[in-house]
């Protein structure tokens, strides 16, 4: 049929033409022969009825899309065949070359003369596919990102109480994880840590009030029943009532992190000088075990070496720091592991005694302790009398709580030393009379070691890893942490020194400096270890070379360092696979400096925080280094090389010789768009299998190699197109020669 399809009658007309959507009637042949349209499929679509006459002859079947012809066709035939009705989805081509979504009602009747015809209504759905098309490549994106990334990925749907997780959870626990009727089963998980269960189940209750973000670190057990350390952080998201719909989260590996941390906080815990604890952590202690057993009988003794200011003045600091450690030894001998000892001031101590079988056993206990303060540096070259005064509390007879309960022992420690010292006395209640009446207290004593280093230990790591957890640029961040470790350790340089690949050279990378002191960062660069011989060797024991005096070094190692102006040194190893890789330093250039044991362990940790990082950047610095070398070397080839996006076929890489043909090509344009201007992929895309394209628009055929590739994060394909125009036109020539038969 080539005549223009008829209107509908007038009334009918004038109620369809009122008809959101565009209303066809065709005959139910194999081309849909148009027999009506109203004013909306005229708007919807752009032809006018003589333009549909003459431009597709009638036949609607002409402007649907040719790729979604037989299957528009076969499951309208299929749903009609059962129900006299049927809902399609396809392709219609418009006016301006578009391809619009149209969903297609139809239902079937019979005319008069008993022929078949389709009565159908359209709607343009274009903008919801198109929704949907890219939530779907979103979606598949995000796929692909969630295979690569480390992290597991989790999305809980809160109404159906159903979860689900990336592949990584596999891949990191080695077991399948729960999914269905989350709320009632994860309470008897037994894979997370017991300890961490109420926070989770307060996570997930969060989540569901609607709380926007919430983050815990907790434990969860792998396959070989191994506790891994992570940060779980989740999002909601919310319906249109505003009410929470689903929890989108993370859980990331901090393993590794939170045992260095846990590792920090542990050595905070402790009295850097005897290895007993703090002040703070020993409280802590005896105010957990009141708690846990207030049924059982304690005591605490407070300890106070006698005229030890005496001893530091006449024989040193570091005579006395030695006398502390000797007795602390001492003490930890006289007591069990359940006990609690701990340095409390610069000579004060306190014990906590518990699960007595009596209070006559602490009497025994404080009378043996003077005993070992008596007779503990017998023998030695230089005589040494150390006695101390022991002031007793018993829990629960001289008080309920820490507070009363040291404030008792406080009282029976002045008794004895104002009894004449090296002695213990038992709390008496008719000494209690308010403290700030005596004028004498050990509460808030300071220790000399903890004035030196106070607040390093735990603050000052977690900081450094933080930064270097958190940083976008290693580069800034590496040099800050040098600045923050030097200002604080207050040394004249801090600096970083990084091997060549061969080992045989090495290079001050990064390098801080003091007010005062001199950079040398420029003078030591590719510096041959050859020249100063043995200076590896240095490293070998633990990691750590520290010496007080650089002229103690052979004379090629001294020349170094005074070179420098380096009177002290503390330097620790990096290591990568157990190879010694350069090394983290700190300098003393104003004088000999004596480190302490707590310095070298805090300088050494934040230098094995360096190092790991440093790896990191590394293995960051040689895959931008590969991929420089990769298009380096795509650039050489004479081939137009491309690499385009799996799931949409966007541009991530063109070379140069590409970038030549076409210099309006950019990377994100689809490639159909950037070397066909088409709106949608070629059909004979190589892709899909050709071997062989022509472009009109560069007059260019080109022979097509196709591989899968990894391109960073994404699954791509990389085409190799191979000129073979002339090839083409050659052959061209031959069959234009060739006489007909």
């Amino acid at each position: 049929m080539d005549t223009q399809p008829i209107s509908f009658s007038n009334d009918e007309q004038a109620v369809l033409d009122h008809i959101p959507g565009g209303v066809l009637q065709c005959l139910a042949d194999d081309t849909w022969t148009m027999l009506a349209v109203n004013r909306g499929f005229i708007d919807m679509f752009g032809y006018s009825r003589e333009e549909l006459s003459e431009w597709f002859g009638n036949r609607f079947i002409e402007m649907i899309v040719p790729v979604d012809r037989e299957i528009m066709q076969r499951m309208a035939g299929q749903q009609i065949k059962k129900n006299g009705k049927a809902i399609v989805n396809c392709r219609v081509r418009c006016k301006d070359g578009a391809g619009k979504w149209v969903l297609n009602s139809i239902e079937t009747s019979r005319d008069a003369s008993g022929g078949e015809r389709m009565f159908c209504v359209m709607l343009d759905v274009t903008e919801s596919r198109n929704d949907r098309e890219k939530l779907r490549l979103s979606l598949e994106r995000h796929r692909i990102i969630m295979d690569q990334t480390a992290d597991i990925i989790f999305e809980w749907d809160i109404r159906a109480d159903t979860m689900f997780y990336s592949a990584n959870w596999m891949r990191k626990f080695g077991y399948e994880p729960m999914t269905d009727a989350i709320s009632l089963q994860l309470p008897q998980n037994q894979h997370v840590h017991p300890e961490d269960m109420p926070q989770l189940l307060e996570l997930m209750k969060n989540a569901r009030e609607g709380i926007p973000y919430s983050s815990i670190e907790i434990r969860i057990q792998d396959a070989e029943e191994r506790y891994i350390w992570c940060r779980v952080r989740i999002t909601d998201q919310y319906d249109e009532n505003g009410k929470p719909l689903k929890t989108v989260g993370v859980i990331t590996d901090i393993d590794r992190e939170k045992r260095l941390v846990d590792d920090l906080r542990r050595r905070a815990e402790r009295d850097a000088l005897t290895g007993l604890y703090n002040r703070e952590e020993t409280e802590r202690q005896i105010k957990h075990c009141l708690e846990r057993y207030p049924e059982d009988i304690c005591a605490l003794l407070m300890i106070d070496i006698d005229n030890f200011k005496q001893i530091n003045d006449g024989q040193g600091h570091l005579f006395g720091d030695a006398v502390l450690t000797e007795l602390a030894a001492g003490m930890k001998k006289l007591t069990r592991r359940t006990d609690t000892v701990g340095r409390i001031g610069g000579d004060e101590f306190t014990i906590f005694l518990n699960n007595l079988p009596s209070k006559e056993v602490a009497q025994d206990k404080a009378g043996k302790l003077l005993d070992m303060f008596t007779h503990l540096f017998e023998g030695e070259k230089s005589l040494t009398e150390v006695t101390c005064s022991i002031g007793a509390a018993i829990y629960p007879d001289d008080g309920t709580d820490f507070q009363s309960l040291y404030h008792s022992a406080d009282l029976a420690l002045y008794r004895a030393k104002s009894q004449g010292k090296n002695q213990y006395v038992l709390f008496d209640p008719r000494d209690a009379v308010p403290i700030n009446q005596i004028g004498y207290s050990s509460i808030g004593a300071s220790i000399d070691s903890d004035q030196r280093t106070a607040g390093l230990q735990g603050d000052l790591v977690s900081y450094v890893f933080q930064i270097l957890y958190d940083t976008a640029d290693m580069e800034c961040a590496i040099q800050l942490i040098l600045e923050i470790v030097g200002k604080r350790f207050d040394v004249s340089r801090a600096y970083i020194f990084e091997n060549s690949s061969d080992g045989k050279y090495c290079d001050n990378t990064y390098e801080w400096c003091n007010e005062g002191i001199a950079p040398e960062k420029d003078n030591l660069q590719h510096y041959p270890y050859e020249d100063v011989t043995g200076y590896k060797d240095l490293f070998k024991d633990n990691a750590i070379f520290y010496c007080r005096d650089v002229r103690s070094l052979t004379p090629a190692q001294a020349a170094l360092f005074e070179g420098q102006g380096i009177c002290s040194t503390l330097q620790c190893a990096i290591r990568e696979n157990n190879q010694f890789r350069g090394f983290v330093g700190f300098d003393e250039c104003t004088g000999m400096r004596m480190w302490t044991k707590e310095e070298i362990g805090i300088l050494s940790l934040i230098s094995q925080m360096l190092t790991i990082f440093l790896e990191k950047k590394h293995v960051m610095e040689r895959d931008r280094q590969m991929t420089l070398q990769l298009n380096t070397i795509l650039d050489m080839q004479d081939a137009y090389i491309y690499a385009v996006d799996q799931t949409n076929y966007e541009l991530l890489y063109l070379n140069h010789k590409t970038k030549e043909l076409d210099a309006s090509a950019r990377v994100g344009m689809p490639c159909y768009r950037a070397f066909f201007s088409r709106e949608s992929p070629c059909e004979t895309c190589p892709l899909k299998g050709a071997k062989e394209i022509y472009n009109p628009q560069y007059d260019v055929w080109t022979s097509v190699q196709v591989s899968p590739i990894k391109w960073g994060d994404y699954c791509a394909y990389l085409l190799s197109c191979y000129d073979i125009t002339a090839y083409k036109r050659m052959q061209k020539d031959k069959t234009a020669e060739t006489p007909e038969d």
